[in-house]
């Protein structure tokens, strides 16, 4: 049996677990977590274990704070990991600290985000240059059970995915309080500002998700001449809020990168 191996119990690493036990029935899953606190109040149809044991063929997810990775890796016996696939969801640590660090160079980072949690994470994958197709295919498809997952051969962009992908939730939920402040002060309850605007986006993404349609397109598309949208465009447009989004996101992937050292 395919055995998938989750250290770190925290927010992350429990969505995955849950997702992989809810989504992939027939894969064994081993939960790593160190707290016995923490141990005790884990879902029980995982395995819960104190310390990582590796096996051959294992999946190793690390959700783990980047801070705690030396100690773990220093705890595990040299060449333990040489037979098993390691992705990482840790930000900022690079593809060859996780290979030399654990003696593999089967490594691979991903970057999912908080979405994960409904079923609707946009997870990026950078596998290393010695993974073969077969632990990509693998990994991928274990990350599968939190969302969508998209693959990239470049790490370097793994730090606009921080921004893009990874802070990309919260930056929209500034952007949507602003939704939601107007439709309150407009009269509507807050139960159904909050709808108004969730809804507004979740059909957003939905027609953006359409073939052969651009954000661009829609909006134009919706921007009758001198209607209400294009009114509506213009003053985003006045105001500069394409630029500074764009400002914000690229502050964000500097940051992104300054923490990989």
């Amino acid at each position: 049996m395919e055995r998938i191996v989750v250290v770190g119990a925290g927010h992350m690493g429990s969505v995955i677990v849950r997702g992989l036990l809810d989504g992939m029935p027939q894969v064994e899953v081993v939960i790593v977590e160190p707290s016995p606190e923490r141990r005790a109040t884990l879902d029980g149809r995982a395995e819960v274990v104190a310390a990582y044991d590796p096996r051959p063929d294992d999946l190793l997810v690390l959700a783990i704070p980047p801070q705690a990775f030396d100690s773990f890796a220093d705890g595990l016996p040299r060449g333990a990991c040489a037979g098993v696939t390691v992705v990482s969801i840790m930000a900022g640590v690079r593809l060859e600290t996780l290979a030399s660090a654990l003696g593999t160079d089967t490594v691979l980072r991903a970057m999912p985000n908080l979405a994960s949690r409904v079923g609707q994470s946009m997870t990026v994958l950078c596998p290393g240059v010695q993974v073969p197709a077969h632990g990509v295919d693998r990994t991928k498809g274990a990350l599968s059970v939190i969302g969508k997952v998209l693959v990239v051969q470049d790490e370097s962009l793994l730090d606009a995915a921080t921004a893009v992908a990874g802070s990309g939730p919260a930056l929209v939920a500034y952007l949507a309080q602003s939704f939601t402040d107007f439709a309150r002060g407009a009269g509507f309850t807050p139960d159904d500002a909050l709808l108004l605007t969730t809804q507004v986006l979740r059909g957003t993404a939905d027609v953006l998700s359409e073939p052969g349609v651009t954000p661009q397109s829609l909006y134009q598309q919706a921007s009758t001449p001198n209607g209400t949208t294009a009114e509506g465009i213009a003053t985003l447009r006045e105001h500069r809020v394409g630029e500074s989004v764009r400002t914000a996101l690229e502050a964000t992937t500097e940051r992104a990168r300054e923490l990989a050292g």
